[in-house]
């Protein structure tokens, strides 16, 4: 169970340095950054809450969440950039961005969980142990889509991205050979 435990803390390092690969943006990074642990941390109560007992299936839950989970953040952290570049002020940007993109990350984290929900039906003692991995990945990602969008101005996501995600310049802009999905 330790080696389960040292793949979720690397798993996690590595989900921040490859969006801060493809981001190049420390500031544009922070967000994710917060996403992934707060929806990992975020399980671990629901997780005590329902009586669920912290074994290899769980982490290894875990740990694979740390690749969905990060996905709503990026979306969002993306079209607000998006705005940005624009020239709207970063509070609205960050209003718009989300709620622009709203559905979409809605709708991509219900069909991840909608993957995950014949194996909740799965019946003997596989069915059982099974049962708490799809449960686990399911909460870890509906946890990941409410940060991602929270419209209260206070939350975590529009406070952080109101505050970090900063205007390109153009020397910035004209060193960057990335596409503009990539672009902050």
């Amino acid at each position: 169970m330790e080696d389960t435990e040292t793949t979720l803390v690397i798993a996690v390092l590595l989900v921040i340095m490859v969006v801060y690969f493809f981001l190049r943006d420390i500031r544009a990074t922070i967000i994710p950054s917060i996403a992934v642990p707060v929806s990992i941390v975020g399980s671990f109560a629901v997780m005590y809450l329902a009586g669920f007992s912290l074994d290899i299936l769980s982490l290894m839950a875990l740990t694979i969440a740390t690749g969905f989970v990060v996905d709503d953040a990026v979306v969002v952290v993306e079209n607000v950039s998006r705005h940005l570049e624009a020239g709207m002020p970063r509070l609205e940007a960050v209003m718009l961005g989300a709620r622009e993109v709203g559905f979409t990350v809605f709708s991509i984290s219900l069909s991840l969980i909608a993957v995950f929900t014949p194996i909740l039906f799965m019946g003997g003692i596989p069915g059982r142990f099974f049962r708490e991995f799809a449960l686990t990945l399911s909460i870890a990602i509906l946890i990941s889509l409410v940060i991602s969008l929270d419209d209260d101005a206070d939350a975590v996501r529009p406070a952080v991205a109101a505050k970090t995600p900063g205007k390109r310049t153009a020397e910035k802009e004209a060193d960057d050979v990335r596409p503009h999905a990539f672009r902050l």
